[in-house]
């Protein structure tokens, strides 16, 4: 496992633009702070960064912005002309290319569906039509309905032809839904703009579930930033560092309906076509967005044991898990916030 997950890194970096930085004078001006955030992806998409030359910071976190733009309108599954749309209505009838940047994105997820035991998969899209999610109108689904859905729902139906550079479903009814990680990678992408124009300091979040943190603010040690409660977001339970880290969190806070007296969470299983019972959240910290993204869904649905196993082979990964305990209270569990930083 940790051989492959090495391997899965080392992907995800080749996603992203090498790092640059601007030669700067010995006596610089004092930073000065630029923040804008912009709707973007169905949520507040925000950057905040210092640097020497408020119009050069203006121009990175435009560039950057405008990839976040490009990238909601290629991968929406709300959009009648976005790629991920096209894919989802022809890869059962034929090979469909795909945009070398989505592909890799692709071929990434898959690779996260075998290193989570199929946990994470982004095939769950039937599920979240079947159970209402996707339109907000909560339901629950009949057996011979769910039956019916969960054949279609598999990572094991998406293949890819890397030299092709194309995909194809080996079955009608597969699609894919990037809700789980698009906005991982968006803030990752939004990073990479950004020291490539010469930012050494600055946040990205999307929302509370996915931000970015490159180096640390003036005079600080690292960006501070608050992890909520998931049964009530106007809490906050604890405050973690970050310094050329990101953080994710996912939890059923999100979106939930009610039905029989019993309440159900959006985050479904693919592998048995149920929405996740018992945690309530998960909050993923490691070097990039794009997997912590991944990992918070895939740690909510394996659960604190599995977590733990599969910090112990990466001293970059941390964790905060939280679940409803038998009485009822909030519980969570740490994991690697004791072990030594890389």
């Amino acid at each position: 496992m940790s051989r492959k997950i090495s391997a899965i890194f080392i992907s995800i970096i080749a996603l992203l633009a090498c790092a640059t930085t601007f030669e700067t004078p010995a006596r610089q001006a004092q930073p000065v702070m630029y923040q804008e955030a912009r709707r973007l992806m169905w949520t507040k998409f925000e950057i905040i960064g210092y640097g020497p030359d408020r119009a050069r910071l203006a121009e990175a976190a435009e560039a950057a912005f405008e990839e976040i733009d490009r990238l909601d309108r290629q991968m929406s599954n709300y959009s009648e002309n976005s790629e991920l749309t096209y894919i989802n209505r022809n890869a059962a009838r034929e090979d469909v290319i795909v945009e070398k940047g989505l592909f890799d994105l692709l071929k990434l997820s898959l690779d996260y569906n075998r290193a989570t035991a199929g946990a994470f998969d982004i095939t769950v899209g039937p599920l979240m039509r079947a159970w209402g999610f996707f339109n907000d109108n909560g339901r629950v689904p009949d057996a011979n309905e769910l039956v019916s859905v969960v054949a279609r729902v598999g990572s094991k139906h998406v293949k890819l032809n890397q030299q092709a550079r194309t995909i194809r479903f080996d079955r009608e009814g597969v699609e894919l839904d990037l809700g789980g990680i698009a906005k991982g990678y968006a803030v990752d992408r939004a990073a990479a703009i950004l020291r490539e124009s010469g930012v050494t300091s600055a946040l990205i979040s999307s929302g509370s579930s996915s931000i970015c943190a490159i180096g640390a603010p003036p005079k600080q040690a690292a960006w501070r930033v608050q992890v909520s409660d998931p049964t009530d977001r106007s809490k906050t339970l604890t405050t973690v560092e970050l310094k050329d880290e990101s953080i994710s969190t996912s939890g059923c806070h999100e979106k939930t309906f009610k039905a029989g007296g019993k309440t159900y969470c959006h985050i479904m299983d693919p592998r048995t076509g149920h929405p996740i019972e018992g945690m309530l959240g998960a909050t993923i910290i490691t070097p990039l967005g794009v997997e912590a993204e991944a990992l918070s869904k895939a740690a909510m649905l394996n659960g604190i044991e599995w977590t733990k196993q599969f910090a112990k082979k990466r001293a970059d990964v941390r964790a905060i898990l939280y679940y409803s305990g038998q009485d009822g209270k909030l519980g969570s569990t740490q994991i690697g916030f004791l072990k030594e930083r890389p």
